[in-house]
């Protein structure tokens, strides 16, 4: 893609953000429950249970309870699609799809697109919807989106998002699963991210333009002014939720990061620092921005390839 044309959709899309999230600000922020929240011991998820009631309402759409109550009554529940490669998972690898912020349309378009062609390689494939996005979305107030000037509203989705992603994790590895890996992309590359240093289940990740510095975001996106509003004059630090400050699990050889040259959401330096502290796993840089990597098939094709072979070297071995 042109340079020029990909940092244009960027920005125009970083516009409608900050239109959506215009006017949103809140007294305090909640700031005194956004650290308690952060400062959990356990909110990376480690004594997550897998999930123990799952409703299939037909051949791959699902539902089942959140280990988390979530911001709101719409949280409480997950909601997914799982497509199998063969009759049931039959011990053949697996892969969980995670969108990113207000990404229903990529979860409604490419990730199906996606879950064919793993199934095409012999892969299974899951996929939900995060906190506050899709039918998790409250009407209005908290819930009505993953980012708001709630900091304690935003915390609690980052742990429920991470929670509902091990429950499903240990689910798949209960019910008979192969070699499982994980594929996000923006926010649900944060949330991978983390998965893939606190979850022992994981062999492989791939991680699409991840938001790997979350305090660095609030600071200097446009439409994240309502968050910077509420941290005004606080001391509440996001950087314990940053990706460099904890290691993977999987061997470098196992990561693969995607960066795009002309991104205008994460800088190109952010991903670099990643990939240092990180040991240096596979980093691809390709020629688009934030947005359109959505619809650079070179990038899908070399990020499902990667998780392909990673998987079915886990599984002769």
């Amino acid at each position: 893609m042109l340079p020029a044309a990909a940092r244009l959709l960027d920005r125009i899309v970083i516009r409608m953000a900050r239109r959506h999230l215009r006017g949103i600000t809140d007294s305090n922020g909640r700031v005194q429950e956004a650290h308690s929240i952060l400062s959990e011991d356990d909110y990376f998820g480690d004594d997550t249970p897998p999930v123990a009631n799952m409703q299939f309402m037909d051949s791959s759409h699902f539902t089942c309870d959140s280990p988390h109550a979530g911001v709101s009554p719409s949280c409480r529940r997950i909601y997914g699609r799982f497509y199998a490669a063969g009759n049931g998972l039959s011990n053949r690898p697996t892969v969980i799809l995670l969108h990113g912020w207000n990404g229903e349309m990529c979860y409604r378009l490419l990730f199906p697109y996606l879950a064919r062609r793993f199934r095409n390689a012999g892969i299974n494939t899951l996929m939900f919807e995060l906190p506050c996005h899709g039918e998790r979305r409250a009407g209005s107030g908290i819930g009505s989106d993953f980012l708001s000037a709630d900091l304690a509203a935003v915390a609690e989705s980052g742990r429920q998002a991470i929670a509902d992603t091990r429950a499903l994790l240990g689910w798949l590895r209960q019910e008979g699963s192969g070699p499982l890996g994980i594929w996000g992309i923006s926010l649900g590359a944060w949330i991978a991210g983390l998965v893939a240093c606190h979850d022992q289940q994981l062999s492989a990740a791939v991680l699409m333009a991840p938001l790997c510095r979350i305090d660095r975001a609030i600071e200097e996106l446009d439409f994240c002014a309502p968050l910077r509003h509420s941290l005004k004059d606080s001391d509440l630090a996001f950087t314990r939720v940053n990706l460099a400050w904890h290691r993977p699990l999987p061997e470098p050889a196992r990561i693969f990061l995607a960066a795009g040259l002309h991104d205008q959401f994460i800088p190109l330096r952010h991903i670099d620092e990643l990939a240092a502290a990180w040991g240096h796993p596979c980093l691809q840089r390709f020629r688009h921005g934030h947005i359109s990597m959505l619809f650079c098939r070179q990038a899908m094709l070399r990020s499902q390839t990667f998780l392909r072979d990673s998987l079915y070297h886990r599984l002769r071995y």
